[in-house]
C-alpha cells in the first residue's frame, strides 16, 4: 500500500466505534437507545434527552450533498495535489438530519457538485489502521 501523506484521525474511546466500521467498509453511527435520535458527532450521551446509552447502528451510506466549498488554496503541502478539491456537507439518509457528515465528493469534476446532489460513500483504506468514508455522486 502506498504511503498515505495526509493526516490521519486518531480515535478515542467515543468515535473508534465509528473508525472500527470504516475499517471494515461499514459507515455506522450512534443511535440513542432511549429516544431513538442519532448523535453526530459521536459523544457520551444524547443531545436530546441526556441518556447514557446507545448503539451503534449501520446506516445506508447514502445522502445529499447539503453545502459545499471547493478548496483552491492550501498552506498544507499534502493537499496540494488535490486542488482544487469538494468538501462538502452531506446529510445522510435515514438519520433524520441528525448525521451532517463532512466529507470530500470524489468522482466528478468540482464544476458539477451542486447542494442536491444525491451521494454515496465510498471506502479509501489510506493506511493499515485507518479507512477513510469519502463520497462519491449516486443515482437516485
Amino acid at each position: 500500500m502506498k504511503e498515505y501523506a495526509k493526516p490521519l484521525p486518531s480515535p478515542d474511546a467515543d468515535t473508534k466505534p465509528f473508525w472500527d466500521g470504516c475499517k471494515a467498509h461499514e459507515l455506522r453511527g450512534q443511535r440513542c437507545s432511549a429516544c431513538g435520535r442519532f448523535r453526530w458527532q459521536p459523544q457520551p450521551f444524547c443531545p436530546s434527552c441526556y441518556s447514557w446509552d446507545y448503539e451503534w447502528t449501520p446506516l445506508t451510506g447514502k445522502g445529499v450533498v447539503t453545502s459545499f466549498s471547493v478548496v483552491h488554496h492550501t498552506a498544507t503541502p499534502s493537499f496540494k495535489e488535490d486542488i482544487p478539491y469538494v468538501l462538502a456537507a452531506i446529510t445522510l439518509d435515514g438519520t433524520d438530519g441528525h448525521v451532517l457528515f463532512h466529507s470530500n465528493v470524489l468522482g466528478c469534476p468540482w464544476e458539477e457538485v451542486k447542494v442536491g446532489m444525491p451521494v454515496e460513500v465510498v471506502f479509501r483504506d489510506a493506511s493499515a489502521d485507518v479507512t477513510l468514508p469519502v463520497f462519491r455522486p449516486a443515482a437516485r
